[in-house]
């Protein structure tokens, strides 16, 4: 079992197109992430969605955050494709960057994933912002969260997803295989991020309100920084004609055969290897032209 740190998952902006096309869309994938959370061994320190893409801070081992990953795809996949009448109409591909032992980049990271919204050009505070942990975090003494008031202004009633029927649970989560905990709250058919959010991981990272201050004002090298790292890891997603003839390829040469079905799950490991090594394909790529789960393509392709 790989080690637990924390992780940054994000989706590529520039090629998500319809994530998100209003209110409705932006409380399933706000109770999806919630589903996630109940469902998977890892802690959502912080996490922002915006209409073209999620961005995510967890702490947990790659195994379980892959897991987090694909179920949140998945599930907001099935929900878009149930509601939209011509299928799901959009991109969203997410990929997993490991923050490593670099306790500044870890804040950098932290405060990114928070201001999203702001740094992206809408007019509204990170502590303001609906859709995400932003109002969450060092915040003290009386203070009513964000998702308790309506639209009007009006304080909502808070209901335990134990106290709801069937049908009712099943709304609320998009999922007929997953559920909550019973003693979590809803309030207005969204699932209170409290319910699931470390907040005192978040606040650990930063130690003090100050220092949260300034990496929330981080410069453009900063954000340059994340970016970056995002390029040199996400890697390069092929047309599928071409990444299949370039598996194909490689099969061949190693195992004289194209069909990977043919080849023993540690033959694909080989390939998949080779594939990320000299073509740099994605990891969502790799393992469906190598037919392999991708968490286990992530565990044993470097």
């Amino acid at each position: 079992m790989s080690k637990k740190q924390f992780f940054h998952l994000c989706a590529d902006g520039h090629q998500a197109q319809k994530f998100i096309l209003g209110k409705k869309d932006f409380v399933a994938a706000m109770n999806i992430v919630a589903l996630c959370a109940a469902n998977t061994d890892v802690v959502v320190v912080a996490f922002t969605l915006e209409d073209t893409h999620p961005h995510f801070l967890l702490y947990g081992n790659l195994r379980d955050c892959v897991e987090f990953k694909l179920m949140f795809e998945t599930t907001y996949r099935h929900y878009a494709a149930r509601i939209r009448e011509n299928g799901t109409g959009f991109i969203l591909e997410i990929e997993i960057f490991a923050i490593g032992d670099d306790e500044k980049y870890l804040k950098n990271v932290a405060a990114y994933v928070v201001s999203q919204p702001t740094k992206d050009g809408k007019d509204i505070m990170p502590y303001d912002y609906r859709w995400g942990s932003g109002s969450m975090y060092f915040r003290r003494n009386f203070y009513i969260p964000v998702w308790l008031f309506d639209e009007m202004g009006n304080v909502c009633h808070q209901e335990s997803f134990g106290s709801m029927i069937v049908d009712r649970k099943r709304e609320i989560t998009h999922s007929r295989t997953h559920t909550l905990p019973d003693d979590w709250l809803i309030a207005d058919g969204l699932v209170l991020p409290s319910n699931y959010v470390d907040v005192t991981m978040f606040e650990t990272i930063f130690k003090s309100p100050n220092s949260y201050r300034v990496f929330m004002s981080g410069s453009r090298k900063q954000d340059e920084e994340i970016l970056g790292r995002e390029a040199a890891v996400r890697g390069v997603m092929l047309e599928y004609s071409e990444a299949r003839t370039i598996a194909g390829d490689t099969f061949k040469i190693n195992f004289g055969t194209r069909d990977p079905h043919k080849v023993d799950p540690q033959g694909r490991i080989a390939v998949a290897q080779i594939l990320r090594r000299e073509h740099k394909m994605t990891f969502r790529q790799i393992a469906d032209v190598v037919r392999l789960p991708e968490s286990e393509v992530r565990r044993y392709v470097p």
